[in-house]
């Protein structure tokens, strides 16, 4: 089974195929060997840390956001409705497709810019997803055991 999402980076956009240790970007293959947060791509080795909707390479910020995301099994299935960071102010996104492991606040409870508001298991690597600014949760839409995708709203903070 291939993923296939359209993809903005730092406001330019990208159509990207994911075909097992292959990712097509807008047509050019390129192959990915992923390690921790180390990926190889065509030979080249890129230290990546996803903090929200943004990616860190190598140090230097990236802002990004998945605009929509669906999986294909021999035919298109239908679009699975993502909405975005830009799209729900105060949402906490996932950050990569993974599985949510802890969820630690629930709806009505108060946050501060930076608490760890759920956990979600990537890669092999628990990533902590923090809040982006202090309010009140007004909507959790995972639980633990939940596979989500990326950009999908976890957590909305009013």
């Amino acid at each position: 089974m291939n993923k296939h999402f359209t993809l903005s980076v730092e406001g330019t956009t990208y159509e990207v195929e994911v075909e097992g240790e292959t990712v097509v970007v807008n047509g050019r293959p390129f192959a990915v060997n992923l390690d921790g947060n180390r990926a190889q791509v065509n030979g080249t080795s890129y230290e990546i840390e996803l903090q929200g909707d943004q990616a860190i390479v190598n140090g230097i910020a990236y802002t990004f956001r998945v605009q929509e995301e669906r999986e294909r099994a021999g035919k298109e299935a239908p679009p699975k409705t993502v909405r975005t960071a830009a799209e729900e102010a105060g949402a906490v996104t996932a950050i990569m497709p993974g599985k949510i492991i802890r969820v630690l606040v629930k709806e009505g409870d108060q946050v501060q810019e930076g608490d760890v508001l759920c956990v979600l298991e990537a890669m092999k690597m628990e990533n902590e997803l923090r809040a982006g600014k202090s309010g009140v949760v007004k909507e959790v839409t995972v639980e633990p055991g939940s596979d989500v995708e990326m950009g999908e709203v976890l957590v909305v903070i009013d």
